[in-house]
C-alpha cells in the first residue's frame, strides 16, 4: 500500500541529481519543467527500482518491505475491521506511470507540488491478524494475507513549509494528501475462523464480491498510513538538500 512514496522518491532524485553530493548521470530539470520531471522519474524508477540507488538516496522499491502496517476502522456500518499486517512485501511499484506533474516552481512557498499517475497492479503479501465483524458475523484470523490492487490511480499533493539557513531554503512537509483509487481489489486471507475452510472461503468471497464497499470503509485508514510514512521519508530528504540545488539554473 505504500506505492505512492515512490513517486516522490524518484522525483526528488531526478531534481537533485545536479547537487554536489549526487551522481552526474541523471538528467536535471529546469524549474517547472514537468515534462522533464516525468521523463526522468520514469527513468529512475525503471533503472533502479530493483537495485536502489544508494548514492542518490533512492531505496530498493521492488519489492518494498513494510515491517508493520495497521488498519483500524471502527465506524458504524456493515464492516468493522481491524487488520494488523507485518513483514509485508509490496510488489509492482516498478511499473508506475506518471501521467502528470503540477507546479514545482521557483518559489516553494507559493508553488503547487502535485503528482498523478497509475500502476498496472500492486500486490501485497505478508502476515496478518484480523478482528472485527461483517454484519453480525464476527471475523477472526491469523495467517497469510494477499491483497491485490488492480490498475490503481493515485494522486499526491503536499504543501511545504520553508526555512532559510545560511542563505539556502530548506523545506518541511506541512500538509500532505494521498488518494488511491483501484479499479478492482482482491483479498485472500488464510486461516480465518481457526482454519475453518468453509467459513474462510465464504468470507473471502464476500470481501471480494463487495470490494467497493470494503475499500470505501478501509481507504481513509490506508490513505492516512501512506501519508504518515511518506511524510517521514520526505522530511529526511528535505533535510539533506536545499531547494535551490534541486534544479538546473535558468
Amino acid at each position: 500500500m505504500l506505492l505512492l512514496q515512490l513517486c516522490f522518491f524518484s522525483l526528488l532524485v531526478c531534481l537533485a541529481s545536479g547537487a554536489s553530493s549526487f551522481p552526474p548521470d541523471l538528467q536535471r530539470c529546469h524549474v517547472g519543467d514537468t515534462k522533464c520531471i516525468i521523463n526522468t522519474s520514469h527513468h529512475v524508477v525503471r533503472q533502479y527500482a530493483k537495485t536502489g540507488y544508494p548514492a542518490a538516496g533512492f531505496p530498493q522499491v521492488e519489492p518494498f518491505l513494510v515491517k508493520r502496517f495497521d488498519i483500524s476502522d471502527g465506524r458504524t456500518g456493515s464492516l468493522s475491521l481491524k487488520l494488523n499486517f507485518k513483514d509485508v512485501n509490496v510488489e509492482g511499484l516498478s511499473g508506475v506511470k506518471f501521467d502528470n506533474a503540477v507546479g514545482f516552481g521557483a518559489d516553494p512557498a507559493t508553488s503547487k507540488f502535485e503528482m498523478y499517475g497509475s500502476i498496472p497492479k500492486i500486490v501485497l503479501r505478508g502476515k496478518y491478524t484480523a478482528d472485527g465483524r461483517i454484519l453480525i458475523l464476527p471475523i477472526r484470523g491469523d495467517g497469510d494475507a494477499e491483497i491485490t490492487l488492480h490498475s490503481p490511480k493515485f494522486s499526491v499533493k503536499f504543501k511545504p513549509g520553508t526555512q532559510v539557513r545560511d542563505g539556502r531554503t530548506y523545506l518541511s512537509v506541512d500538509k500532505l494528501k494521498v488518494l488511491v483509487e483501484p479499479q478492482r481489489m482482491n483479498i485472500k486471507l488464510t486461516n480465518l475462523f481457526n482454519g475453518d475452510q468453509a467459513l474462510g472461503a465464504n468470507l473471502n468471497q464476500f470481501l471480494n464480491e463487495n470490494w467497493v464497499e470494503v475499500w470505501s470503509e478501509l481507504h481513509p485508514s490506508i490513505h492516512l498510513a501512506i501519508a504518515e510514512i511518506m511524510k517521514s521519508v520526505l522530511t529526511n530528504l528535505f533535510k539533506r538538500f536545499p531547494y535551490e540545488d534541486l534544479y538546473l539554473e535558468n
